[in-house]
């Protein structure tokens, strides 16, 4: 599976989550790890999360969404809001609770 695939002047991210790593069992913490991690990815890529166009947010549970939501607003740019969705859904690994698909432009 790739983590980023161009189309034309689009790029799609993978669903990024973060490591599951111990050090990282808060939402907050998770959420963080995996914003920077699509930070990562989109500098590489040539883009910035200033050209984010729409992003898919599945949580663990709906629960943890005014603190994940704190984490989203102290990373995106107020000035460059993408279209966003928030769902629950069961995550691939039991240990995380947040995961971003992301669409952006290259």
């Amino acid at each position: 599976m790739s983590k980023t695939v161009r189309a034309g002047s689009l790029l799609f991210l993978a669903g990024q989550t973060s490591s599951g790593a111990p050090h990282a069992r808060t939402i907050e913490e998770q959420a963080s790890e995996a914003l920077a991690r699509i930070d990562a990815l989109l500098e590489q890529a040539g883009s910035s999360k200033q050209q984010v166009l729409s992003v898919t947010i599945y949580l663990k549970d709906i629960a943890l969404f005014d603190r994940m939501n704190a984490v989203w607003q102290g990373w995106i740019d107020p000035e460059h809001l993408p279209a966003r969705c928030t769902v629950q859904a069961t995550l691939g690994l039991p240990e995380l609770l947040v995961e971003f698909s992301v669409i952006a432009a290259a």
